[in-house]
């Protein structure tokens, strides 16, 4: 069984990676453009080039995976919302019942 200890360091290390990873992207992503640049002769090219790259990766990341995900989230809230709304057409027919009936 772990000691508390042991589950600090590991939250730790957690920590540590959930912040570097994303600045070892940054970084990466940085240094291609900077490449790109110099090899184009120009900074704005390679900028193009890697966000049509991104805007492309991710329209294909949702259409492959997120997009029944999200289309469930949808239908789940769709769901709650009319069960709410339902509850409330019930509270109002309530109220009017009893308010109605003491005039």
């Amino acid at each position: 069984m772990a000691t508390m200890r042991e589950n600090h360091f590991n939250f730790a290390a957690l920590i540590i990676v959930a912040l570097a990873a994303p600045v070892a992207a940054l970084l990466f992503v940085v240094a291609l453009v900077m490449w790109l640049a110099e090899l184009m002769g120009s900074l704005v090219y390679p900028c193009l080039i890697l966000g049509l790259f991104f805007a492309l990766l991710a329209a294909i990341i949702y259409k492959v995976s997120l997009r029944d995900a999200m289309r469930e989230v949808d239908e789940r809230l769709s769901v709650i919302y009319e069960v709410t709304r339902l509850l409330r057409e019930g509270i109002e027919w309530i109220m009017l019942l009893l308010f109605k009936s003491r005039s």
